[in-house]
């Protein structure tokens, strides 16, 4: 069976094959459609080859949400009807099962659990964020060759729950790049506590912690008293 039949475009409809919309959903039929459209119009070598396909493309063509297409491929994969790689970048590489499709519409019933026992379901999950312990922080500042404010890239991480803007952090290494790389522009401080320069870069506690560690290099201590607040002096 021609299984490029089964599931194709006609003007602007398409027309779907009731039998396999009753045995795996309409949605996941529906995907499949666009699969092997998708592997008729780009796939220029052997049908059985892998094609390139990301979930933002599945969705502009679907009109599906993310996590929908994810679950449906899931099921197509399950019951042996595409091959899937997943990439790092978050795009994919299908192959249609074209053989498996022609027997699922000529009868044979999709046994779904003994499918999922043969074949490892493929993992559509979201990295969760795990903040980096001090002694990590420090050791990557090591690893990059890169100057350690470990701490105050930590300390000021931690005040913002780990996040970059209003968003959650995704990945602190590639923070602390990102870190080291604005640190090592050049910052014209002076060279002597300047109270008016600290007021200024109050709401800045990235900068604001970078001149307080140059004072510091410098030989200045910090002090605090109830009537003057904080305060530097030259270390004797």
């Amino acid at each position: 069976m021609n299984t490029s039949n089964i599931l194709f475009p006609r003007s602007q409809y398409v027309v779907l094959h009731r039998k396999l919309i009753q045995q795996i959903g309409i949605e996941s039929t529906l995907i499949l459609s666009e699969l092997i459209d998708w592997e008729e119009q780009y796939q220029k070598k052997k049908r059985k080859e892998y094609f390139k396909i990301t979930l933002e493309e599945i969705q502009e063509k679907t009109g599906l949400t993310i996590s929908k297409i994810k679950n449906n491929i899931n099921n197509l994969y399950k019951i042996n009807f595409i091959d899937v790689l997943v990439k790092k970048n978050g795009s994919m590489e299908v192959k249609i099962l074209h053989p498996d499709i022609s027997i699922g519409l000529k009868g044979k019933n999709i046994d779904t659990k003994k499918q999922t026992k043969e074949k490892q379901i493929i993992a559509f999950k979201k990295t969760r964020f795990k903040k980096p312990t001090l002694n990590e922080l420090k050791n990557y500042f090591l690893e990059i060759k890169a100057e350690d404010e470990s701490e105050i890239m930590f300390d000021y991480y931690e005040s913002k729950g780990w996040k970059v803007g209003r968003a959650p952090m995704k990945c602190w290494k590639s923070a602390t790049r990102n870190w080291s790389r604005r640190t090592n522009k050049k910052n014209d401080f002076p060279n002597f506590y300047d109270k008016k320069l600290e007021l200024k870069l109050g709401n800045d506690i990235e900068t604001l912690s970078k001149y307080h560690k140059h004072l510091k290099k410098l030989g200045w201590i910090s002090s605090y008293s109830p009537s003057s607040g904080m305060t530097w002096r030259k270390k004797i």
